[in-house]
């Protein structure tokens, strides 16, 4: 007797559901713009351009629940590769990306730039040396595949213990950049929108786990694609009288200089801007855009990238979604369109970098003789710029003025003075990214803790069925992150810097080795682990060489973390015990791209066992 195979097509329908999805989005933009020319105040625009979206993300999840095992961890298995990407480039750029990544951009100019091309080259990466093997063995997450592939417990709990730093980082740096989004258009104070953030996600991970964390997700990254390109479209047009931002900005550099010169802006030294990386309160905005290496040296900004690149191939978040596509090629197909989306927002960043500060530095330095630009108002009661006049010759110039990192984004449309609606737009955009990716870095924390920790600590089903455990971890991390926020000050930035570090610090070597060398064993997968773990957390917590100071000390940390890491993963292997037959013969298993995922194999002798007995 066999056990039956389930059925693992799409839904045919779902084009037509996401269509119908995305055209709502946009009708109700569309109205609420039209609402706001007939006299709609702008707090009216601002929480129905926000709530209804959100209101259609719940109910998404809600039509999404399950209790079934294999749709709460993988949704199935039968993910089409295009909307698995959605959730990957979500997951990957975030509310970090959206917000806080664009002002750096802004600030830094060409020297912000590594970030972005890390994350491509990451997912790069990871498609060519992590996903189709990690499909194939169908592991649920990146524990639980460590644990497979070297037969070994200790294993399967150290590597989720060990992902909790970076993952619980990013939850917390996306849930702050959404309760921050909410609480500036919503009436709402910055502790209860955390509240309600993290009661968000988590009802999403509980409602439905992976299955209702890709369909909610879709919907999000939607959104938050239409937001985003709707607004720098209409600034491209008004500024350089075509829709394409991304082959249009470059046309402005030149006036952006004079604007830069005009305003007091000189060309700076390394070490002269401190600190060299924007932080989130108002700062002024001292480096040209265009200049390259004067925050970030050259060793500096080769460290970022590298650090970016290695962190996002083998982020614990991203490669949980290696099992929910129907088969290797499809995981291969998401990886690439993934790829692509970040790519595509990578350049598509410094456009509205570019807008914004063309905008700012027109309009106060190049016509001294009209006064205040009138957005200033604006923007200063936002909280988004900060001015003085100091010399008090009715100019404001580039030492006089503050501006906040995260609210870049944010004061593009009202820069140039576009309907209120478009920048309500902005933030329900960003606000939606926040939360795709909120919802999965706490899944894979959560879900991760319940299967890997508890279940391989306490075996039997009857003392807390395997759901109820995921359940419980979800709803326990979101309340732990939402305290965290209350307690703790997170740069989302900073902090997305030290998670990618320690994500390529810990895992990236011993992946490296699991699926590439033969010889790895479990001793080295945990002498890879804690070396890279441990060496990371000295440079960051001593200070050691000056390393862990400044962003690009971590990304250098974390680099030298994973290459000491790498070797003590080799040596332990080397001088411990041969790799058993059952290891051997899973790893040769795993590099065969044809047939159903090992694990899933596994599972169905298990049940045809189980049916046999009875």
């Amino acid at each position: 007797m066999s056990a039956p195979s389930r059925q693992r097509t799409p839904n045919p329908h779902l084009g037509a559901y996401y269509g119908i999805v995305t055209s709502a989005f946009v009708s109700l933009v569309v109205v609420l713009a039209m609402l706001e020319q007939l006299g709609w105040s702008e707090g009216a625009v601002a929480r129905n351009v926000i709530l209804w979206p959100v209101a259609l993300y719940l109910v998404i999840a809600v039509g999404t629940r399950t209790l079934d095992v294999e749709d709460f961890f993988a949704s199935g298995r039968r993910v089409p590769p295009v909307y698995n990407a959605f959730v990957l480039a979500a997951t990957a750029v975030g509310g970090i990306g959206f917000f806080a990544y664009t002002g750096a951009i802004f600030f830094l100019g060409f020297d912000a730039l590594a970030i972005g091309l890390g994350w491509t080259s990451g997912f790069l990466l990871a498609g060519v040396l992590f996903v189709p093997y990690l499909r194939k063995a169908g592991a649920y997450t990146l524990p639980a595949f460590l644990g497979q592939r070297f037969r070994s417990r200790p294993a399967r709990m150290a590597a989720s213990v060990l992902q909790v730093p970076p993952t619980a980082l990013l939850l917390a740096a996306e849930i702050k950049i959404a309760a921050v989004a909410a609480s500036m258009f919503l009436p709402l104070s910055f502790s209860l929108a955390v509240l309600l953030v993290a009661a968000f996600v988590a009802a999403v991970g509980i409602l439905g786990g992976m299955r209702s964390l890709t369909w909610t997700g879709s919907a999000e990254f939607i959104a938050g694609a239409v937001g985003l390109a709707a607004t720098l479209m209409v600034v491209s047009v008004l500024l350089t009288n075509l829709p394409a931002p991304q082959f249009t900005y470059s046309e402005m550099f030149g006036a952006l200089q004079n604007a830069e010169t005009a305003a007091g802006v000189s060309p700076v030294s390394p070490g002269e801007i401190d600190p060299a990386f924007p932080a989130t309160a108002p700062t002024q905005a001292a480096k040209p855009f265009l200049q390259p290496f004067a925050a970030i040296n050259e060793p500096g900004f080769v460290a970022l990238f590298l650090c970016f690149t290695l962190g996002t191939a083998a982020l614990p978040s991203l490669l949980v979604r290696s099992g929910v596509t129907s088969s290797v090629g499809d995981q291969r197909r998401s990886t690439a369109w993934a790829l692509a989306l970040v790519a595509l927002f990578a350049i598509t960043a410094p456009s509205l970098a570019v807008f914004a500060k063309m905008l700012v530095f027109r309009d106060m330095a190049l016509d001294p003789t009209a006064g205040l630009p009138s957005w200033l108002a604006d923007l200063s009661g936002w909280q988004l710029m900060e001015a003085a006049d100091g010399d008090g010759d009715g100019v404001v110039r580039a030492g006089e003025l503050l501006i906040a990192r995260d609210g870049v984004a944010l004061a593009l449309p009202m820069l140039a003075e576009l309907p209120f609606v478009l920048t309500a737009l902005m933030a329900a955009a960003g606000l939606a990214i926040a939360l795709a990716a909120a919802a999965s870095h706490l899944f894979t924390l959560a879900a991760s803790l319940a299967d890997d920790v508890y279940g391989v600590l306490d075996r039997r089903p009857i003392a807390l069925p395997r759901l109820m455990a995921a359940w419980a971890a979800i709803a326990a991390c979101a309340l732990a992150a939402a305290v965290f926020l209350f307690i703790a000050e997170v740069d989302a930035l900073r902090a997305a810097v030290t998670a990618f570090a320690f994500a390529a610090a810990t895992f990236f070597p011993v992946l490296l080795l699991a699926l590439w060398w033969p010889r790895c064993t479990a001793w080295g997968a945990l002498a890879a682990m804690g070396t890279g773990f441990a060496i990371l957390v000295f440079f960051i917590t001593a200070g050691a060489f000056g390393l862990g100071e400044t962003v690009a000390g971590t990304s250098a940390a974390g680099l030298i973390a994973a290459a000491l890491a790498l070797g003590a993963g080799v040596g332990a292997s080397l001088y411990g015990p041969a790799p058993s037959a059952a290891e051997m013969a899973y790893y040769e298993e795993m590099r065969k791209p044809e047939g159903e995922a090992i694990f899933d194999r596994a599972q169905k002798r298990a049940a045809t066992a189980s049916a046999a007995e009875q």
